[in-house]
Formats: C-alpha cells, sequence, structure tokens
C-alpha cells in the first residue's frame, strides 16, 4: 500500500541501525479523523519508520482530538509533551500570528502557488520564527486541497450567508465571513459534530478531506465548493526531539518522512473527487458549485486591512510575488 501510494515513487529501503542503536519513542497527535487522507498517511509512515529503523523509532499516533484540540498540541508540542503534531496552518495562528495570512482568503492564486511559498523563503521563515520563540521546527509541509463550505442549504453566493450560524478557525476568517453577512463564531474540531448536529452551528468550512474523516457530510445536506482558503498539512516537531535521534536515525526519518509527503500529496490529488462521491453516495449530500468571484472581491479587501495591521510588513507583497 506504502508503494501504491506513492504514485511511483520508489521506497528505497534503508540499512538497519545496529543493535546498539537507542531506542527512541515518541508522539505524534492531531485533532484531524483518522480516516482523513493526512492521517492515512501517517500510519503508512509510522509502518515504514518503524520498519527501516530496526524498531528504534517507535510512533504513538493519536487522531481524532484524543489529546486536545490545535491549540493545546501546540502547548504541548512546546513542552515536548508530544513530539509531533499536523494539520492546517493552525501554526501562524496561534504562535507566528505575523505570518497568519498565509493562511488567509484567496491570497493564493491556486495551490502550486501556496506550495511555492510554503517551500520557500516564508515558509523557512516562519518555521526559524517558531524555532527560536517556542523550540519547534515545521518538517513538513503537504497539499491538504482547498476549503469549502459546508450546510444545510446552498451556498452560492455570498448573499447565502446571511443569518447563517458558522463556525470558523481563526479572526480574520470570521471578519471575512461575517462581510459575507454570516454570523461567525469559534468551536474545537471534536466539538463540531455534535454542534452541527444539534443546530448550535448551521455550517461549517474544510477541505474535502476533514470534511470526510471527521464524517460532517452526515449532518450536512450541501457542499459549496467556495474554495475560499488553499489549505496545506503542516508537520510541524519539537526541536529538542529532533535532536535525541541519532545522526543514521535522523536520516531514516527525513528518508521515509519524505515519502510519506509524496503518499499524502498524490492522495490529495488522486483522492478528493473520489471522496466527495463517496459523501454524496452514503448521504446523498449535494456537490454545489459557488461563485468563487463575488466570495473573493468581498474577501480580499478585509485581508488586505488585516494585514496591515496584524501582520509583517510586505508579507502580502511577498506573497503575490512568488506567484510569478
Amino acid at each position: 500500500m506504502w508503494r501504491s501510494m506513492t504514485a511511483g515513487l520508489v521506497c528505497a529501503v534503508l540499512a538497519a541501525p545496529t543493535a546498539s542503536a537507542k531506542e527512541v519513542k515518541f508522539t505524534f497527535a492531531t485533532t484531524n479523523g483518522s480516516q482523513d487522507l493526512s492521517s492515512r498517511s501517517i500510519v503508512l509512515w509510522k509502518e515504514q519508520l518503524e520498519k527501516r529503523s530496526g524498531g528504534s523509532i517507535k510512533m504513538e499516533f493519536s487522531p481524532d482530538s484524543l489529546l486536545g484540540g490545535d491549540q493545546q498540541l501546540l502547548q504541548q508540542l512546546a513542552t515536548n509533551e508530544i513530539q509531533m503534531h499536523i494539520a492546517g496552518p493552525v501554526i501562524v495562528h496561534q504562535l507566528a500570528k505575523e505570518y497568519q495570512c498565509l493562511e488567509a482568503e484567496y491570497v493564493f492564486k491556486d495551490e502550486a502557488h501556496g506550495m511555492k511559498v510554503w517551500s520557500g523563503p516564508l515558509g523557512k521563515e516562519v518555521s526559524e520564527f517558531v524555532k527560536k520563540k517556542y523550540g519547534i521546527e515545521i518538517v513538513v509541509v503537504a497539499p491538504r486541497g482547498a476549503r469549502h463550505m459546508t450546510a444545510n442549504k446552498p451556498i452560492r453566493e455570498p448573499a447565502d450567508m446571511k443569518g447563517v450560524k458558522v463556525r470558523v478557525t481563526n479572526n480574520l476568517r470570521g471578519q471575512v465571513f461575517a462581510a459575507y453577512g454570516a454570523l461567525p463564531g469559534p468551536l474545537s474540531m471534536s466539538e463540531l459534530y455534535g454542534a452541527l448536529r444539534q443546530g448550535v452551528f448551521d455550517a461549517q468550512e474544510n477541505p474535502i478531506s476533514t470534511i470526510y474523516g471527521a464524517r460532517l457530510y452526515e449532518v450536512q445536506s450541501h457542499i459549496s465548493m467556495t474554495s475560499h482558503v488553499w489549505s496545506y498539512n503542516v508537520v510541524s516537531a519539537n526541536s529538542k526531539f529532533l535532536q535525541s535521534l541519532s545522526a543514521e536515525q535522523r536520516a531514516i526519518f527525513d528518508e521515509t518522512l519524505k515519502e510519506a509527503k509524496g503518499c499524502l500529496k498524490h492522495a490529495v490529488a488522486t483522492e478528493t473527487d473520489e471522496l466527495a462521491a463517496t459523501m454524496k453516495q452514503q448521504s446523498k449530500v449535494e456537490i454545489v458549485n459557488a461563485n468563487v468571484a463575488a466570495f473573493r472581491e468581498i474577501a480580499l479587501p478585509i485581508v488586505e486591512a488585516f494585514a496591515a495591521k496584524n501582520c509583517r510588513a510586505g508579507l502580502l507583497d511577498e506573497i503575490r510575488q512568488a506567484a510569478n
């Protein structure tokens, strides 16, 4: 399965460490559901990491918010209570707020543009920032897909959001959705399914893989393809944990993690449409095309104003320049 998910990526078997290699155990936690594409890739990585290290590196994987929400997990990561974490770019909203617009509405023209930014100087700058301040390093960024709306009615135009109680994940997104006429509010991922089922919230927004992995399609009747944010899977690690690995273990760690990124990239590219079709078949959820240009026109001035007050000077200009 590892080989099939890599779409031809060669997964070379590295030499196992010597019997005297010290054993390293670590915890990898996420709020993502166990069926999220990212979680499935991490499980495959866990298998390869343990196999190719000869059992000297062992991972305990904890999905489904079992150890807390993203804010709690990032706090645990900084104190080395957990050693690794994967999520959308919550790290910029929680720990590096000067860079929040790296996950803002319509700042990337497409997925490739965002990957170029995250893998370039700006992405490295964010990693250096959180390493210096919190002892956390970004070790991998991989595609996650676009964020879309789910609701119990079709959302085709911004006017369709009027009066809709929508769960959002950060203050900037709240401002954008308020401009659409919605009533935005925060809520942890672990509480979202129940809140939608009970009508505490009418709508939410997430990538297709998260909508599927968290089974949100069971409590929402429509998925509206607003594509308001190109999101990315950000994998971060505690610096002390990384330093605890021997040179040989770190080589295996880096190589297998690179392959896991390839698996996840392939899965997002090939399985997103399949997941949407599966949700439509299982729950008869309706997939709705949205007027993306209308949503973008309202959002961009709000993002510009927010960045001018809250983000590192020149950030949006550098993001735009990366598109060239």
